[in-house]
C-alpha cells in the first residue's frame, strides 16, 4: 500500500457500537491499525443523541471529523451513512466499502431486492426487554457457522453492551427503514468493495447484487457461511479482502 496512513473509518450498525469491529482489528496489519477510526453513530455507544437520527447530517458531521481522504467501511446502516458520505463529500472518501449493507431496505414495486417483511421491529421490541441477552442471541446467530463462535463471542459482548441499549435504536431504525439512497448511487464515482454473507437473511446478497449493478467501479464478493457480520465471522477472510483492496486502490 503506497500511503498506509490514509486514514480508515469504520461505521457500525443498528444497535451496536464501535466495539462491533474489535476482532476485525486485531487481524490487520500495524500501518493499517494506526489509522483506525471506529466513531459511534449518533446515540449509539458513548455518542450524544438529539432526538433525531438523520443520515444526510451524520455524514456531514463525519466528513468534517476526515481531515484527509479515507478509506470508509460501513457496515450495515453504517454502509447506509457511508453512501451519504461518498454522495455529498466524495473529496473525503478515498475508497468505499458496504458490508450487509443496501441502498433501500424494504421492497417496493420497482425494487424487488428489499425485505418485504423487515423483522427489525421485532427487534427493537426484544433489545427494549433485555439489550444484553437479545443482543447475545443476535451475535450468536452470526456466528452461527463459525468453529470459534464461543470465543469470538466471549471477546465481543463485553465491550459491545457495556453501554446498554443504544437511546437512539427506536430513531435510527426509523431512519433506516425510511431512507431510499438509490438516487445517490450514480453520485459515487470511488472504486467500492461489496461483502455479503451467502447466510444473511437481514440483507441477502441481493441487496448486494443491486448495489454492484448501479455502483460505478464496484467488485462484489460473497462470503460462504457467512451471515449479517462477515468481518465479526470471518475477520481473517474479511481483513484480507480489504487490504487487497486497499492495495489495489491506494
Amino acid at each position: 500500500m503506497s500511503d498506509p496512513f490514509a486514514p480508515v473509518y469504520l461505521l457500525h450498525g443498528w444497535a451496536a457500537n464501535h466495539h462491533v469491529f474489535d476482532p476485525l482489528h486485531h487481524t490487520m496489519p500495524a500501518a493499517i491499525r494506526a489509522a483506525w477510526h471506529t466513531p459511534d453513530l449518533p446515540g449509539h455507544g458513548a455518542a450524544a443523541f438529539h432526538g433525531h437520527f438523520d443520515l444526510a447530517a451524520t455524514a456531514d458531521a463525519l466528513a468534517a471529523e476526515i481531515h484527509a481522504p479515507a478509506h470508509v467501511v460501513g457496515w450495515s446502516l453504517g454502509g447506509l451513512v457511508a453512501l451519504y458520505l461518498a454522495a455529498r463529500h466524495p473529496e473525503k472518501v478515498q475508497t468505499l466499502c458496504l458490508c450487509a449493507s443496501f441502498a433501500k431496505f424494504q421492497a417496493a414495486a420497482d425494487y424487488p431486492e428489499g425485505l418485504s417483511q423487515p423483522a427489525l421491529a421485532k427487534m427493537l421490541a426484544l433489545f427494549g426487554q433485555d439489550y444484553h441477552k437479545y443482543l447475545r442471541q443476535f451475535i450468536e446467530l452470526q456466528l452461527l457457522y463459525v468453529p470459534q463462535r464461543r470465543e469470538r463471542l466471549a471477546e465481543v459482548m463485553p465491550q459491545l453492551t457495556q453501554y446498554g441499549a443504544p437511546v437512539a435504536l427506536a430513531a435510527a431504525l426509523d431512519a433506516l427503514s425510511e431512507a431510499d439512497a438509490r438516487p445517490l448511487l450514480a453520485q459515487i464515482h470511488c472504486p467500492v468493495l461489496l461483502v455479503y454473507g451467502d447466510k444473511d437473511s437481514i440483507t441477502p446478497p441481493r441487496m448486494g447484487a443491486y448495489l454492484h449493478r448501479h455502483l460505478h467501479h464496484s467488485r462484489l464478493e460473497i462470503i460462504h457461511q457467512a451471515a449479517h457480520a462477515p468481518f465479526l465471522s470471518h475477520p481473517a477472510e474479511f481483513s484480507a479482502l480489504l487490504t487487497q483492496f486497499w492495495h489495489t486502490h491506494p
